[in-house]
């Protein structure tokens, strides 16, 4: 059984719902994996670690999903959306999706945690994902109706990756520190084992509904635990303790590489980092500097001299690539 490292955080998702089943243990029908950081909670409105965001997406969904390849924003927990106007968003749900503790998922619990959000009252961790939301209310039994306080060009993307719904009834009883220790989503994956900060096991959904463009849990099983140190990660990579770990430096991934029963699988992530001239000089007056950005023959040639692949591969690795 080839073991196996990734570079990237995005591709988990992929392993866990497409990976073929003989990179799991096959006896156990188990994939183990490792973090390095120990998650404050598991509840995504009071965690913005990456590896919590990585158990959201197995645990929760969200309104509407942002497809990987084509970046296109399909429903999700939405059936279907529609902008009424720029500042308004009708929202029909599907029917018959079912929470991991058997309630079923209606407008109600969709007005409930993304006005919960939305309030700055409750402090959720990153408040920019919902301060945009002046109010949602429901409309009917499956349909809302999301009001922006303005016109907000990321409403769809935070929809898609920030604002997991959560069960009402369960969420208003247990409180944030309660679902923290014992999460409940609709997703791909039921958190059935958690030892806060040190052990996450989930199993597969197997009522998770059948046209989520997530697609299906393949595998039976998965243990994450956290390991702060990277040489330990390593060595039960090695000896079979672990079949997944990633975010390994280049060096060492080069030299794992070598070895007959692991697999390294470098790839990007949907994070797009720029730089921006400062064309409306709006820096440095007040340390007498002249800005030679505001002559677009300046920025036009700075955007022709930058070899932007030979960044993605001499800084990057060669995983990333140029967006024009």
């Amino acid at each position: 059984m080839k073991r196996f490292i990734l570079l990237t955080v995005l591709l988990i998702l992929a392993l866990a719902f497409f990976i073929p089943s003989s990179y799991a243990g096959k006896k156990a029908d188990t994939l183990n994996v490792a973090f390095s950081k120990e998650l404050p909670t598991t509840d995504r409105y009071f965690n913005l670690l990456r590896e919590g965001i990585i158990i959201a997406r197995h645990v929760f969904d969200n309104l509407l999903y942002r497809d990987p390849v084509t970046y296109e924003y399909k429903g999700l927990l939405a059936k279907s959306y529609k902008w009424i106007s720029n500042t308004e968003m009708d929202i029909v749900l599907r029917q018959g999706v079912k929470f991991h503790n058997g309630a079923e998922m209606t407008a109600d619990d969709v007005v409930y945690i993304l006005n919960f959000a939305a309030n700055p009252d409750n402090k959720v961790s990153a408040q920019r994902y919902a301060n945009w939301i002046k109010e949602v209310v429901k409309t009917g039994p499956y349909t809302v109706k999301i009001l922006l306080k303005e016109p907000f060009p990321a409403a769809l993307e935070f929809l898609s990756g920030a604002n997991p719904i959560y069960p009402k009834d369960y969420y208003s009883k247990v409180g944030k520190r309660g679902f923290g220790l014992k999460p409940i989503g609709t997703g791909p994956y039921k958190m059935v084992e958690l030892e806060p900060g040190r052990k996450y096991v989930m199993v597969k959904n197997d009522n998770y509904f059948k046209d989520s463009p997530k697609g299906q849990p393949s595998i039976g099983k998965i243990v994450w635990r956290t390991l702060p140190e990277l040489t330990t990660q390593i060595a039960e990579l090695m000896t079979g303790g672990l079949d997944w770990i990633y975010l390994v430096p280049p060096e060492q991934a080069e030299n794992l590489a070598k070895r007959p029963n692991i697999k390294v699988v470098p790839a990007e992530t949907m994070r797009i980092g720029y730089l921006q001239f400062d064309s409306a000089d709006r820096s440095g007056k007040e340390h007498g500097m002249v800005n030679q950005f505001k002559d677009i023959r300046v920025r036009k040639a700075i955007n022709h001299a930058i070899n932007r692949s030979a960044i993605a591969k001499n800084l990057l690795g060669g995983q990333s690539r140029p967006i024009y």
